[in-house]
C-alpha cells in the first residue's frame, strides 16, 4: 500500500463495522490492530492464523452470520474449516464468484438498457437471502422480489435499499410493506380496492405491482378486469403502478412455445390498454431465467432472473454456461461391515445381497436430503467415487454404499455441487431443481466464499 493507504483503508473498515453494527471483530495481523482502539470489548487481535486456530472454541459461536475475509496468505480457509467441524458437520457452500458470474452471464443477454429483477424469494432458493441480496446490491441489481412481507422486511432490517417486490402479499401486511418501503403486487380489483383503502384512509403512498394473468391461472388480473383496473387507477391518488407483469407459464420447454407466444400477444395487448393511463416511467416484463434465453425479443423493460442465477439453466440451451453456486457437503459418522443377507436401515429396506461396507452420512430429510433418493435412487460423490444411497433415508442420517472405497468416519460427501447435476438428481426422482435447493434444512450451515 502507498504511505497514508492503510490509515484510510481502517478507516472505512471502521465505518463499515459502525454502519452494521457488527458484535465482534477478530483481526489478526500488525496493521489491523490499529481499529481495535476504536471498538474496545469487541476486538480480538492475534498476530497469526496460527494463533488465531489455538484459541478458537467454534462453540462459542450459536446462530451467528460469520463473515471471514483477508489476503490469501493468511490461510483463512483454515479458520472456515475450522468452524465448519462445529457439532453438524453438514454445510452449504456458496461461491459468491460463480453466482457474479451467472448474474453477469444473463446481463451480456439482456439489452443495456433493460432492467434486472433478482428473485431471492425462499431463503434465496436455499442460499440465503440476506447475504445474496447483499451480494446482488453491489453487483447493480435493479430490483428483488420475494414471495412474502415478512422476506422483505427482514432484508431491509439488514441494510438492502434495493427497491423489493413482494409477490403474495397479505391484506394485514400493507401497513408492513408502507413501513419497509416495500411493493407490493397487486392482482386482483378487490385486492386493488383493500390496498387502496389502506392509504386513503391512512393518507399514505404505496408503490405496487400489477400482476396480469395471461395463462398460469394462479393469480392476476385478466383481460376482462381491464376496464375496471383503468378506472381503479385512474380514480387512486395514493398508489403508483411500479410495474405491470406477467408470468410464462412453459418457458422452459419447446412444446409449449407457441402457448408462450400466446401468452405474450396477450400481454401486449393488455399493455397496450393500460399504457394509455400509466406514466412513462411504469415498467412492463413478462422474461423469467427460461423467458430471457427463449424470448431475448420480448424483454420489454425488465426480466426477471431466478434459477438461473443460482446455476440452472431449464432450457437446456446454456447449460454449460452457468457455474453450480452451491455446494452440500458432509462427512462419514461411522463406516460398517454388513454381511450377506443383513439389512440396512428403517424397514429392512437397504440389502446388500453380496455383503460390504456401508458409511453413514451426517444428513437426512430434515436437512432437506429427500426421502425419495432411498433405495439407490440417489448417490453422493465420495473421493469423486459414486456412493448410492443404501435403504431408507432417515430424519439425520443416511447410508451408502463404500465397498469398493477406502473411507473412514470424517471422509466428506459430496451430496451436489459442480460434479453433480441438480436436474439430473431431480430428474431421478421425479422433481425439479427448485424443490431440492429450497428444501435444505436452516440448521444446514450456510458458508460463504470467494474462489
Amino acid at each position: 500500500m502507498q504511505q497514508g493507504e492503510p490509515e484510510r483503508v481502517y478507516s472505512m473498515v471502521s465505518d463499515l463495522i459502525v454502519n452494521y453494527r457488527l458484535d465482534k471483530i477478530i483481526g489478526v495481523g500488525e496493521d489491523i490492530a490499529r481499529i481495535g482502539t476504536h471498538f474496545p470489548g469487541k476486538f480480538e487481535m492475534y498476530p497469526k492464523t496460527e494463533d488465531l486456530l489455538d484459541a478458537l472454541d467454534p462453540e462459542q459461536f450459536t446462530n451467528d452470520l460469520i463473515l471471514i475475509t483477508g489476503a490469501r496468505p493468511f490461510g483463512f480457509e483454515r479458520v472456515v474449516n475450522r468452524l465448519q467441524q462445529r457439532i453438524h458437520g453438514t454445510t452449504l457452500e456458496i461461491n459468491l464468484n460463480a453466482l457474479t458470474h451467472n448474474f453477469n452471464f444473463y446481463k451480456r443477454l439482456v439489452k443495456p438498457e433493460t432492467k434486472m429483477m433478482v428473485m431471492v424469494k425462499a431463503f434465496a432458493y436455499g442460499g440465503g437471502a440476506v447475504e445474496i441480496a447483499n451480494h446482488l446490491q453491489t453487483m447493480g441489481a435493479d430490483y428483488l422480489a420475494v414471495a412474502f412481507t415478512d422476506e422483505g422486511v427482514t432484508l431491509r432490517k439488514h441494510g438492502i435499499s434495493l427497491p423489493i417486490m413482494v409477490l403474495n402479499p397479505l391484506e394485514e401486511s400493507i401497513d408492513l410493506c408502507h413501513k419497509y418501503a416495500l411493493e407490493p403486487v397487486v392482482f386482483s380489483p378487490e385486492f386493488f380496492k383493500k390496498v387502496n383503502q389502506y392509504c386513503e384512509v391512512n393518507e399514505r403512498s404505496l408503490s405496487i405491482h400489477l400482476d396480469l394473468d395471461t395463462g398460469m391461472h394462479r393469480l392476476g388480473f385478466e383481460e376482462k378486469h381491464l376496464v375496471e383496473l383503468r378506472e381503479l387507477i385512474s380514480k387512486s391518488k395514493h398508489l403508483t403502478i411500479a410495474s405491470v407483469y406477467t408470468h410464462l407459464v412453459g418457458a422452459d420447454e419447446e412444446l409449449h412455445r407457441d402457448f408462450s407466444l400466446e401468452q405474450i400477444h396477450s400481454f401486449q395487448r393488455m399493455k397496450s390498454e393500460l399504457e394509455q393511463i400509466l406514466p412513462q416511467s411504469t415498467l412492463f416484463h413478462a422474461l423469467n431465467s427460461a423467458g430471457i434465453t427463449a424470448f431475448p425479443e420480448y424483454q420489454f423493460d425488465m426480466v426477471r432472473l431466478g434459477i438461473g442465477l443460482y446455476g440452472v439453466e431449464v432450457t437446456g440451451k446454456y447449460g454449460s454456461s452457468l457455474r453450480s453456486i452451491s455446494t452440500l457437503k458432509t462427512t462419514i459418522s461411522q463406516v460398517k461391515t454388513i454381511n450377506p443377507g443383513e439389512t440396512v436401515g428403517y424397514s429392512r429396506k437397504g440389502v446388500l445381497p453380496q455383503g460390504g461396507k456401508i458409511a453413514t452420512l451426517g444428513i437426512g430429510y430434515a436437512d432437506g436430503y429427500d426421502r425419495r433418493f432411498s433405495n439407490g435412487k440417489g448417490y453422493v460423490l465420495i473421493q469423486g467415487k459414486k456412493a448410492p444411497v443404501v435403504g431408507n433415508v432417515c430424519m439425520d442420517m443416511c447410508m451408502v454404499d463404500v465397498s469398493d472405497l477406502d473411507v473412514k468416519p470424517g471422509d466428506e460427501a459430496i451430496i451436489y455441487g459442480e460434479q453433480i447435476s441438480l436436474k439430473e438428481l431431480a430428474s431421478q426422482i421425479g422433481t425439479i431443481p427448485y424443490e431440492l435447493l429450497t428444501n435444505i434444512s436452516t440448521r444446514v450451515k450456510r458458508v460463504y466464499y470467494l474462489d
